[in-house]
C-alpha cells in the first residue's frame, strides 16, 4: 500500500518511540524481550561505561514545534550529543504511544490501539484514558466490570524487564494520576512511583533520586502533560504553547541539569523524547457522520478510535463499499483502510499481535488529512473546544525529536 505523501508510516524497525525501551535496556546491560533497539547512531555514542537512564517525555512535542521555536539552537538543548527524529506510533495517541514507550512493543503487539476501543466482553465502546464508557462519564467503570489493569497490555513492561537483572524503574508523573488504571497498567514492576505538582517538582524529584542513589545504576521515566494540554487548546503554535516549551526547557537546565553533583552525573544518560505531535484542527474542517447519510447507514455502531483515525464498523458484508464511498466523496479529507490491509502493513505493528487486535480496529480504519476530524453529532456542542488534535498518520502527528545527552561529558 502507497501512502500519500502527507503520512508518515511508523519505523517500528529501528526509528520509533516503540524502540525506545529495547535501547534502554542496551545502554543498562539488560537482555529485553520486544522491539530491537534504535538504530546505533542514536544511543552508541553515550553508552559506553553508562549504568543510568533519565528519559523524559513531553507530551505533544512534535519535531514541528522542535522546528518553529529554534530550541536547538539555545542553552543546554544546543550541546545534546544526539539529535535526531523518531516516530510516533500509528495511531500517534497517548494511550497508545505511552503504553510502547512503558513495553517496547507496537500498538497491535500489546492491544491498546487507541483511545476509544469497542470491547466486545463488556459490549461497550469505551474510553481508555479513564476506562470509562464513552457514552457518559464514569471513572474505571471497566475496572468494576473486572478488568485488571495490570494483565491488560499483553507485552511485559520494560520495569518487569529490567527488574530481573537488578535494575530498579523509577516513573515520574502527575499526583492526579499516579494511582490511575493507566499508571498500574504501565507502571508493573516499578520501584518507585513518585507523584509530582509541577514541572519544577518533578525535576526536583528526579535530581534528588540521582543523588541519593549515585552510583546505582537504575532506570527513571518522566512524563509532563503541559504542552498537549495547551495544544488542545490552542494550537501547537500558539503563544502560550512557545512559552510553556520555554519554561519546561529553562526548568530542565537550571533546576535539573545544572544542579546535579558530578557523582549523580556519572555513569548517566538524559533523553528526552515525545509521544506524539499536533496538527490544527480548524472549525471548517470537521466532518460529520450524520452529514452523510449513506455512510452512517453502512455503519453498525459510532466510530471508535479517535476523531484523527477512527475505526469503523460495517454492517454485514458493507465493508468495500465504506472504503469506496469515502475514497471517492471524502478523499480530500481522509484515506481509508481496510482494517486488515492496516494490520498487514503492519501499520500498527507486525505479529505476534494480540489476539484482539483485529476486532479492536474494525472494519475499516479512516485516517484524516491534515486538518480534518471525523465526528458524530454527540461531538458537535462540545468540538471547538479543542482545537489541537493527534491520532493520525500526519507528518506533524507522527515526527517527534530524540535527544540524547551524557550528563558526565
Amino acid at each position: 500500500m502507497q501512502l500519500p505523501a502527507e503520512f508518515m508510516k511508523p519505523n517500528y524497525d529501528d526509528g520509533s518511540i516503540a524502540n525506545v525501551p529495547a535501547t534502554v535496556a542496551a545502554i543498562l546491560g539488560a537482555p529485553f524481550s520486544g522491539l530491537p533497539p534504535l538504530k546505533d547512531s542514536l544511543w552508541r555514542p553515550l553508552s559506553g561505561g553508562a549504568k543510568r537512564v533519565v528519559l523524559l517525555i513531553v507530551d505533544a512535542l512534535g519535531w514541528n514545534l522542535v522546528q518553529e521555536q529554534g530550541i536547538l539552537a539555545n542553552g543546554f538543548l544546543s550541546r545534546a550529543d544526539v539529535v535526531g527524529q523518531l516516530t510516533s506510533v500509528f495511531p500517534s495517541t497517548t494511550v497508545a504511544a505511552l503504553s510502547s514507550l512503558w513495553t517496547g512493543a507496537a500498538p497491535a503487539q500489546h492491544g491498546m490501539v487507541g483511545l476509544r476501543l469497542f470491547m466486545p466482553e463488556y459490549a461497550v465502546t469505551t474510553q481508555m484514558l479513564h476506562f470509562t464508557p464513552t457514552f457518559g462519564k464514569y471513572p474505571d467503570a471497566l475496572i468494576h466490570a473486572g478488568l485488571e489493569p495490570e494483565t491488560f497490555l499483553q507485552s511485559p513492561g520494560i520495569a518487569q524487564q529490567l527488574a530481573k537483572t537488578g535494575v530498579e524503574t523509577h516513573a515520574f508523573k502527575g499526583r492526579e494520576i499516579i494511582d490511575s488504571a493507566l499508571s498500574k497498567m504501565h507502571g508493573r514492576g516499578v520501584t518507585g512511583d513518585h507523584g509530582v505538582s509541577s514541572v519544577a517538582d518533578m525535576l526536583v524529584q528526579m535530581r534528588q533520586l540521582l543523588e541519593q542513589k549515585a552510583g546505582e545504576s537504575l532506570y527513571a521515566c518522566a512524563y509532563w502533560p503541559m504542552i498537549d494540554t495547551l495544544s488542545h487548546i490552542y494550537g501547537w503554535s500558539s503563544d502560550s504553547v512557545a512559552a510553556e516549551l520555554r519554561a519546561i526547557m529553562a526548568q530542565v537546565e537550571s533546576e535539573f541539569v545544572n544542579q546535579l553533583s558530578p557523582a549523580a552525573r556519572k555513569d548517566t544518560v538524559f533523553f528526552i523524547v515525545a509521544d506524539h505531535g499536533q496538527v490544527v484542527t480548524p472549525p471548517n474542517q470537521q466532518i460529520y457522520v450524520e452529514d452523510h447519510p449513506e455512510l452512517r447507514k453502512m455503519l453498525f455502531m459510532r466510530p471508535a478510535g479517535e476523531p484523527r483515525t477512527a475505526f469503523l464498523y460495517a454492517k454485514h458484508g458493507l465493508s468495500r463499499d465504506i472504503t469506496s464511498y469515502i475514497n471517492r466523496n471524502l478523499s480530500e479529507a481522509m484515506l481509508a483502510i481496510d482494517a486488515q490491509e492496516a494490520l498487514d502493513q503492519n501499520l500498527l505493528g507486525a505479529e505476534p499481535r494480540v489476539e484482539q487486535a483485529r476486532e479492536r480496529v474494525g472494519d475499516v480504519i479512516v485516517t484524516m488529512r491534515q486538518g480534518y476530524v471525523l465526528l458524530t453529532e454527540s461531538d458537535r456542542s462540545s468540538a471547538g473546544k479543542m482545537l489541537g488534535r493527534h491520532g493520525g498518520m500526519t507528518v506533524d502527528e507522527m515526527s517527534v525529536p530524540w535527544l540524547g545527552f551524557r550528563l558526565d561529558g
